[in-house]
């Protein structure tokens, strides 16, 4: 059995419109895959140390591939994750460089899904950038979803380091990638599912 992880962004759930779609999709065209989709927590090392044993438990009861579609920050810890796992992953809007984009966000902080409330703390971008990959090792496992009018992340830096890997660029958009669920087969059939 393969198994399939949606990760979402920060201060997002497993709620999220996206998630959704993948849940919907997978379970109408792909029964034999499990798909998750866990709860992130605000914290970079937490979150990556749930993710690692969800995929550790899959890996080890099922003994299952893994494949990952990561969106934004996910998308972040989905590129790290397929260093240490050599699976293959969808990244759509990625965020490359979080640390820097969430320095401006530390602080009291609410996720408007859950309702939790939180500091952002200059440890957590110390956690995010023991994360970073200086290049992608793998490109050919890795495809990039990206919209030109992200309103959060610069497009421009996910195209320039992912620049060996699959990608698709399209004009207009936002953060949320509009119409995501067109490309799912697509993400499918790179995933291998």
């Amino acid at each position: 059995m393969k198994t399939l992880l949606y990760l979402h962004g920060y201060n997002s759930s497993p709620n999220s419109f996206k998630a959704q779609q993948t849940l919907e999709f997978i379970s109408r065209h792909h029964q034999h895959v499990q798909c998750l989709v866990p709860q992130l927590t605000f914290s970079p090392a937490q979150a990556i140390d749930l993710i690692r044993a969800e995929i550790d438990k899959a890996l080890q009861d099922h003994q299952a591939e893994v494949a990952i579609i990561g969106s934004s920050l996910g998308g972040y810890y989905a590129n790290y994750l397929v260093e240490r796992y050599a699976c293959k992953a969808v990244l759509v809007n990625p965020a490359v460089y979080p640390d820097r984009l969430l320095q401006d966000y530390l602080g009291p902080q609410i996720n408007d899904y859950t309702g939790e409330t939180y500091t952002l703390t200059p440890q957590h971008m110390i956690e995010l950038r023991d994360l970073a990959i200086a290049q992608p090792a793998a490109p050919q496992k890795r495809f990039l979803l990206l919209q030109t009018d992200d309103e959060t992340l610069d497009f421009a830096e996910a195209s320039d380091y992912f620049y060996a890997c699959k990608s698709i660029i399209e004009y207009g958009g936002d953060h949320s990638f509009k119409n995501f669920e067109r490309w799912l087969p697509a993400i499918a059939d790179f995933l291998e599912l």
